[in-house]
């Protein structure tokens, strides 16, 4: 198991898929620094790096970590930085790696297969944007609420419940996406012997599917259920 005496060097060496999730928090992947040190100077909570950092190099660690444990801020600062992650540089890669398949070989599978991305890139920009802009706000507002206390954070969490209950209640992970597009892909077995883009596709689909994973994990099962939860506490329920 991945400690906090460990370098992200000596991570990516271990496991250059891990990679993924330092870039979302800036953590360059040469550092020969110990992670605890780099989470120190750069202000970030150790122990959740950690527990991330072992579920993307095993996702039966999803099974075993307490991420309810963790502060609102904190779960909301990693789905906001992976947020953004997703849409700079996962996605446009992905797309990339499509667009020169079907430049490589023109069969109208490849064509299908990257209008479905396409379509699947509406959805999950989306589904973001709501989240970014109205649900993950109430969650920073509810806690400092519970924090201190201000007429000010309880205005606002009464006038904005029903929006926040409505995004909880009829939440989907996007991961259902690209479950369908994976399973399409696994009966697909191109001619061609160039299988260059298409094999990197393949990979760049697997290691974000397990992203998604464990993304959702946090988004559908922690945050939502935790807000849900302290929300009951003061009195206001799903109607």
């Amino acid at each position: 198991m991945i400690s906090a005496t460990n370098s992200p060097k000596s991570i990516i060496s271990y496991n250059r898929n891990i990679d993924h999730l330092f870039g979302r928090y800036n953590i360059g992947s040469d550092s020969t620094k110990n992670l605890d040190e780099i989470c120190q100077d750069d202000e970030i909570n150790i122990d959740l790096l950690l527990d991330l950092i072992n579920c993307y190099d095993d996702l039966d660690f999803l099974k075993k970590t307490s991420f309810e444990e963790y502060s609102i801020p904190d779960l909301i600062d990693y789905l906001e930085k992976s947020h953004q992650y997703y849409l700079l540089k996962r996605i446009p890669e992905i797309e990339q790696s499509l667009e020169k398949l079907t430049q490589q070989e023109s069969f109208t599978f490849n064509y299908v297969l990257l209008m479905f991305f396409k379509e699947y890139k509406k959805d999950i920009i989306s589904h973001f944007k709501t989240e970014d802009e109205i649900l993950f706000p109430f969650c920073k507002v509810l806690h400092n609420y519970l924090q201190k206390n201000s007429q000010e954070d309880l205005i606002f969490i009464l006038e904005n419940q029903k929006k926040a209950f409505s995004i909880m209640r009829d939440h989907q992970q996007n991961k259902d996406g690209i479950d369908d597009l994976q399973n399409v892909l696994l009966k697909y077995s191109p001619n061609n012997k160039k299988l260059s883009y298409f094999e990197i596709f393949l990979n760049q689909m697997s290691v974000f599917q397990h992203d998604l994973k464990i993304h959702a994990e946090i988004e559908e099962n922690i945050l939502v259920k935790k807000t849900t939860k302290l929300l009951n506490s003061l009195g206001i329920n799903d109607v």
